[in-house]
């Protein structure tokens, strides 16, 4: 079974070539025979199946997640399943969920088990668990990432469609590279906490790994809120990035602070991906980094690790057999530091802020290795602590720092394995740095979920991708000036569709060969739905239909008022700068019946 992305679900479900039932029975196999190191608890498949059949008995458009396979990390309560935090010792069990498996629940989706984890998510590396270590999905003598190893191995794998970790110090980020995926590390406070072990309760997040922005986007809108339980929930709208104004500046390590740690495979992929980030849009330049590297420090050499300590106790005094010895040594540094350390710290992590905010004022995004090497199990095993830390070298100062971001893949090293970046800004710009990470994962072309980027295929069905449906809402609508483009290479009109009500209009200039067109642009705020057409093209002639497109119009994925994705005309930020907005007209003829 290939990976199966939402999209790929979604209109399976729609179309009735598949169910929930037939989704179990042909993911079991696979679960069976697969590593199980991946899981810490798997749910049975007789429950499995129970999930299917209630999911039956209710339509796919009430519920935005309907049929799709997901597993969280073992620090997150399932009802009626133990909580281990990778921990035999600390296990208990609980009667209700976390709050972000609650919602996933109601949404549709179905929990798949428990995941593989660095003891107390103190971890990079993927190897810190009694429960054994999950095989990277590209070569298992090398590490699989941490701590949320086994969620991201389950997605590499093709045994899930997405997968929760969390992420303090690069949890959600290190292990996503290491296999190949999208790992998302939302905006502080974002996302609930509640009902997941803390390791810094102050500092941690839920994160997302997924095949395709567009999935991680259908996730976030299910588990975005303010939790009045959570004392560390956060509200507040995203933001736009001032990038409305031109393309994008990204600011890049000068290379004196660049570290790849002797491994020249990551420092060639690394100069692909600064490569892939002018191929995608964006304006990356050389900046002092200085105030992000150092905030990194902090971490684990400052008071932070006190968090880790309060976590595990009373665990960690009455029972230090309990944990591992690598676990051991950097949870029980959490009792030495006094309130005067504390406070010290806090005082540099100000400053630090302060001179960040000076590289902010320069740049819309920032772009960093997500690590600046691989290491294999081996190598571990000699030097747990030290490597360890090399791979935080450019992840840990995230949330001391109060940013957000997303690792992609940008690269396939020489020696095969992949290599990333990570693309950061500060915090509630996180749907920037989503659509971004978007562009730059389909120009790389070397992300897990790529190969399905337009119409994906069906669990089982090789044929499915002989056409692909297009969204439009212009000139290429029935009877309108551009519609030939479609008709002539055998597109077949299938209905009449509305966006979700988050797109806003405008009217794009004529050219000498072109029309007046409109311009559809995704926005953070609510607005209106607005009117178009569905229709079905031949996969063959796509390329052809392509070529007719320029700028700054291309094709993206749009999502509908019945929750849907589907591919379409979208139109670059920077291309309706000075254009007239047409929203409130209510779509392109209403507003072509104006003239």
């Amino acid at each position: 079974m290939p990976a199966i992305t939402l999209s790929t679900l979604r209109k399976q479900y729609q179309r009735n070539e598949l169910t929930p039932t037939i989704l179990i029975e042909k993911l079991w196999p696979k679960l069976e025979s697969g590593d199980p190191a991946i899981w810490i608890h798997r749910i049975a498949k007789e429950s499995l199946l129970a999930r299917a059949a209630e999911l039956e008995t209710k339509s796919t458009l009430e519920l935005p997640l309907y049929g799709i396979p997901f597993a969280v990390k073992d620090n997150m309560d399932v009802a009626g399943c133990p909580t281990s935090a990778g921990c035999p010792d600390f296990t208990y069990h609980t009667k209700t969920h976390a709050r972000v498996v609650e919602l996933l629940l109601s949404a549709g989706a179905i929990l798949i088990g428990k995941t593989n984890m660095d003891q107390f998510a103190t971890g990079l590396v993927g190897t810190r668990s009694p429960y054994g270590v999950p095989g990277n999905a590209f070569d298992s003598r090398f590490i699989p990432g941490g701590s949320s190893s086994g969620s991201a191995v389950a997605l590499a794998k093709g045994l899930v469609s997405f997968s929760l970790g969390t992420d303090t110090a690069g949890s959600g980020r290190v292990p996503a590279s290491f296999n190949n995926l999208l790992g998302y590390k939302p905006t502080r406070g974002k996302l609930s906490n509640r009902g997941i072990v803390p390791a810094c309760q102050s500092l941690d997040c839920v994160s997302v790994f997924g095949l395709q922005v567009t999935d991680i986007l259908d996730v976030l809108s299910v588990l975005e809120e303010w939790d009045p339980l959570d004392p560390y929930s956060r509200g507040g709208a995203d933001l736009i990035s001032s990038c409305l104004n031109g393309s994008p500046k990204v600011a890049l390590l000068q290379p004196d602070q660049l570290d790849f740690f002797g491994d020249s495979n990551a420092q060639k992929a690394y100069k692909k991906s600064i490569r892939v980030l002018a191929e995608s849009g964006l304006d990356p330049n050389p900046a002092d980094l200085s105030p992000f590297l150092q905030a990194a420090e902090l971490l684990y050499d400052g008071p932070w690790v006190a968090e880790r300590y309060l976590a595990t106790s009373p665990l960690i005094t009455e029972s230090p057999q309990s944990f591992l010895p690598e676990t051991l040594r950097i949870i029980s540094g959490g009792n030495k530091p006094s309130a005067r350390d504390a406070f010290r710290a806090q005082y540099k992590l100000a400053g630090l802020c302060r001179e960040a905010e000076k590289v902010w004022a320069s740049f819309d995004f920032l772009a960093l290795p997500t690590t600046g090497s691989i290491f294999t199990r081996e190598e571990i095993s000699k030097d747990p602590i030290e490597l360890n830390s090399k791979l935080g070298r450019y992840t840990n100062f995230m949330n001391l720092l109060d940013l957000c971001g997303c690792a992609v893949p940008t690269a396939i090293r020489e020696d095969g394995l992949p290599a990333g970046l990570t693309l950061f800004a500060p915090a509630y710009h996180d749907r920037e740095v989503l659509r971004w990470a978007g562009e730059i994962h389909r120009n790389a072309q070397t992300g897990a979920g790529l190969e399905l980027e337009f119409e994906p295929d069906s669990i089982d069905q090789p044929g499915f991708k002989e056409s692909i449906n297009l969204f439009v809402c212009g000139s290429h609508m029935s009877g309108l000036s551009l519609n030939g483009q479609l008709t002539e290479l055998g597109a077949e009109f299938l209905r009449k569709v509305e966006t979700a009500p988050h797109y806003r209009m405008f009217v794009l200039s004529p050219t000498e060969s072109l029309p007046v067109r409109p311009g559809l642009v995704r926005c953070s705020e609510k607005t209106e739905s607005l009117p178009g057409e569905l229709w079905r093209i031949p996969l063959k002639n796509f390329g052809a239909f392509m070529l007719k497109i320029s700028y700054p119009l291309g094709i993206s994925q749009v999502q509908l008022n019945n929750g849907d994705m589907e591919y379409g005309f979208c139109c670059d930020l920077t291309g309706v700068k000075n254009c007239k907005e047409i929203t409130n007209h209510g779509g392109w003829r209403a507003f072509l019946g104006t003239k």
